[in-house]
């Protein structure tokens, strides 16, 4: 990543605390294995620039993207690494899901250390001209004795409550057997194009497929592999400020939702990424207008 990015993702988007937070009255979610992080966004015009930026990073490996015209790269991204349409209207433009992984991406590479396995563009299809299927991260920690999997996902609206039911009526289905199987199916379709060379995920894959009746899940068993599962919300702060922004989600979600056992026996962490703030609609707006007018990158 371009140390200049990196510098102004640790400066705009800077860690608060971690719930549960006794001293604020602030309970985790009733999903989550791991502590929720909460973070706050010091400047919307930064905030802005992150989004911009991170098409390029989020769209192409790094080794792609060395000396190359950083400019002519985000221009091939929006033809051909992710969904975008010059000709819909702004209203439109807007919910485009990118918006919200660009910065989910930026967030587990810089604030989590979390490297990315391969960019997120590999996975769109121009001919299907939809948003990219899968989960939202191909990240990954590797420790000594574990794999950790980020395979995660982020929504960015307005409203939070929109953004947590979205989560919550695919979380079942994300957080499965069947649904890592499919994706760790989807990565080997791009072994070749991994950014993390001589991972455990690719000896796993390739064992396969030297042996495709092997059990892809008692596979990543076999290698100690754990899916964490970050759920990252970006959603407008409330009126009455932070803490009060943050107190919403938990609550939200113990009111209408119960905690559920998934589908998976692969060793799985979930925890929540927060993030409330200020003009979501204009952050987004402001995002297209720069796409719009090619306004250079940062350097």
């Amino acid at each position: 990543m371009r140390q200049s990015l990196l510098d102004l993702i640790e400066k705009t988007i800077v860690y608060q605390y971690d719930l549960p937070n006794p001293a604020a009255g602030i309970t985790k979610t009733i999903v989550s294995v791991d502590n929720d992080q909460c973070f706050k966004s010091i400047d919307k015009n930064d905030f802005t620039e992150i989004i911009y930026n991170s098409i390029l990073e989020y769209s192409f490996n790094e080794f792609e993207i060395e000396n190359k015209d950083y400019d002519k790269l985000h221009y091939i991204a929006l033809q051909k690494r992710l969904k975008y349409n010059p000709d819909l209207d702004l209203d439109q433009k807007i919910k485009y899901g990118f918006l919200g992984e660009v910065i989910l991406f930026s967030v587990l590479y810089v604030l989590f250390k979390s490297q990315p396995l391969i960019a997120r563009g590999y996975f769109y299809n121009p001919l299907e001209n939809s948003e990219t299927k899968g989960y939202d991260s191909y990240h990954l920690i590797e420790n000594n004795n574990q794999t950790e999997l980020w395979f995660g996902e982020v929504k960015f609206h307005r409203n939070y409550k929109t953004g947590i039911d979205s989560i919550f009526k695919n979380i079942d289905k994300a957080i499965s057997d069947d649904y890592l199987k499919t994706n760790v199916f989807a990565i080997s379709n791009h072994i070749n194009n991994l950014h993390y060379k001589g991972s455990k995920i690719e000896a796993v894959v390739k064992d396969w497929e030297e042996n495709p009746y092997l059990s892809i899940i008692d596979e990543l068993n076999q290698h100690n592999m754990k899916l964490v599962y970050p759920v990252m919300l970006l959603y407008e702060e409330d009126d009455l400020g932070y803490d009060d922004s943050i107190k919403n989600i938990p609550k939200y979600i113990q009111d209408k939702y119960t905690a559920n056992t998934f589908s998976i026996t692969v060793d799985y962490s979930i925890f929540f990424i927060l993030v409330p703030m200020k003009d979501v609609k204009a952050i987004k707006e402001e995002v297209i207008k720069w796409i719009e007018l090619k306004k250079p990158l940062m350097y």
